[in-house]
């Protein structure tokens, strides 16, 4: 089901889409892009295909086909938001991705995994990546990559145990990427409105959909590696992690279930 552009343009607030055949990433487009200061925005990349699609630190995104990876290219003051919200911005992301699939598949078990992946029945549907344009620094890039039609029945054991598809989760279902899309846009500038006005309650709408809350983690960030039991998040979006002798607020790290 190839993406209707003219379609995500009038029912979104997008100024322009890119859809491209193939791109080495989305996202690494999307920067080139950002550091145009003509450039209107939100502005949306998009690609059936990557070569080359980045994950956190070294991590690459597999995108199959019938995958949906997209980058959008935001300006933070535009959206009213200042640094110190940008945490905040990349969690309702999340948020707004889990409601979309939510929408779809209203019987699976969605969540949020901190801070930067969306689960359907504890195995990773979405991810995140969120990076910094270096010649317009209040400019973010917004990748997103999300399992819609590229099924894991017949991947490997190992893969099928940590990753799964909303094909999958809906019984052999075919969804349509520019129905996904223009949901998940809808969500995404609600919940940005709501964070502008300061009516959201992060700490609430994270927890009730958080998958790690109340179960073990560990959570690596650079040499530091900190063990605790997940106990939701603080108002400015930092992980709390409960260890035997405190409350430690973690700011970013890979975190990784224990049970």
């Amino acid at each position: 089901m190839e993406i209707d552009v003219s379609r995500l343009l009038a029912e979104s607030p997008l100024c322009h889409v890119e859809w491209l055949n193939q791109v080495d990433s989305t996202n690494s487009r999307a920067l080139k892009l950002a550091a145009e200061s003509s450039l209107a925005t939100p502005f949306l990349i998009g690609a059936d295909q990557q070569t080359a699609g980045r994950g956190r630190g070294a991590n690459q995104w597999w995108g199959a086909d019938g995958s949906l990876m997209f980058s959008i290219v935001v300006d933070m003051p535009q959206l009213g938001l200042v640094a110190a919200e940008w945490p905040r911005f990349s969690l309702i992301t999340g948020l707004a991705i889990g409601e979309t699939i939510s929408e779809f598949l209203p019987a699976a078990r969605v969540g949020v995994k901190w801070p930067n992946d969306v689960w359907v029945d504890d195995r990773k549907i979405c991810g995140i990546l969120i990076e910094q344009g270096d010649r317009l620094s209040d400019r973010l890039v917004v990748g997103i990559g999300i399992n819609v039609n590229n099924s894991f029945a017949e991947a490997p054991e190992a893969q099928r145990r940590i990753a799964i598809s909303m094909t999958d989760a809906g019984q052999g279902r075919a969804f349509s990427r520019t129905e996904i899309l223009i949901s998940f846009l809808s969500h995404w500038h609600s919940l940005i409105k709501q964070l502008t006005e300061g009516t959201v309650n992060l700490v609430e709408r994270w927890s009730h959909a958080c998958v790690l809350s109340g179960r073990p983690v560990t959570v690596n960030s650079g040499t530091n590696e900190t063990v605790g039991i997940c106990a939701g998040i603080d108002d400015d979006g930092r992980l709390l992690l409960r260890t035997a002798f405190a409350m430690e607020h973690c700011y970013a790290g890979t975190v990784r279930l224990l049970d």
